[in-house]
């Protein structure tokens, strides 16, 4: 089980137009695993959600233009470092404001369901001209089966993607 600590970023922007993360390279854990930021995160965690319902380009009343929020889901060193060095944009979540903003903001454009279309292309050939489904084919279109064809979206709710990658939140 990894234990992991949800901290929701304000995002800015550059005057170049990108994004403008904290500089989370400062940070002692960081700097002491010889890595950069971007990939500790992801060793050490369960990187970026970026809010996909309101982006830097867009306007809302606690996200203004230019600016987006990310969570970013993390070992507690980090996060405990991040949000004492970078105070005005890096916060706590407890677990409830972490599926809120998964759910709805960060992964709510995303289907229930996932289809590799060249896959499932061949078995409508197949049945258009008689060809018998090999059990693979089947398995292909069993949706419980994460081995291709048409298959559940594990990253699409929170409840699903905790259990997938057997996360539990700590504070």
């Amino acid at each position: 089980m990894r234990e992991l600590v949800p901290i929701k970023v304000k995002i800015g922007l550059r005057p170049n137009g990108h994004a403008d993360h904290p500089d989370f390279n400062t940070l002692d854990c960081v700097k002491v695993s010889g890595m950069d930021w971007a990939k500790y995160v992801d060793v050490n965690g369960v990187g970026w959600h970026y809010d996909k319902q309101c982006g830097h380009k867009d306007h809302e009343a606690d996200s203004p233009y230019g600016m987006q929020w990310g969570v970013l889901i993390v070992n507690k060193e980090f996060a405990d470092e991040a949000i004492i060095k970078f105070p005005s944009v890096v916060t706590k979540l407890n677990e409830t404001e972490l599926e809120i903003f998964y759910d709805n903001r960060a992964h709510k454009h995303e289907s229930d369901i996932k289809f590799d279309e060249k896959t499932m292309k061949g078995i409508k050939l197949k049945q258009d001209h008689g060809i018998p489904l090999t059990e693979m084919d089947q398995r292909m279109l069993d949706i419980d089966d994460d081995i291709g064809g048409i298959r559940k979206n594990w990253n699409k709710t929170w409840k699903d993607y905790k259990q997938k990658r057997n996360i539990k939140i700590v504070q």
